[in-house]
């Protein structure tokens, strides 16, 4: 279980944008294992931002 709260949306958004970076670098490289493993936790952190923005009372467990 990952439990965060809004305190933590900068690092969230932070992380976020330094995965597409590494995404967009990965994908000019041709390194599609590394894209994919990242845009797993891409999404995991879009869903996260998006309940937290949404809703901070809900933020409680994402998995």
């Amino acid at each position: 279980m990952f439990i965060t709260t809004p305190e933590f949306l900068p690092q969230h958004r932070e992380q976020h944008q330094h995965l597409l970076q590494i995404v967009s670098a990965a994908e000019a490289r041709g390194q599609a294992r590394v894209v994919e493993m990242n845009q797993q936790v891409l999404g995991n952190l879009e869903q996260i931002i998006t309940t937290l923005e949404a809703d901070p009372r809900r933020a409680g467990d994402h998995r």
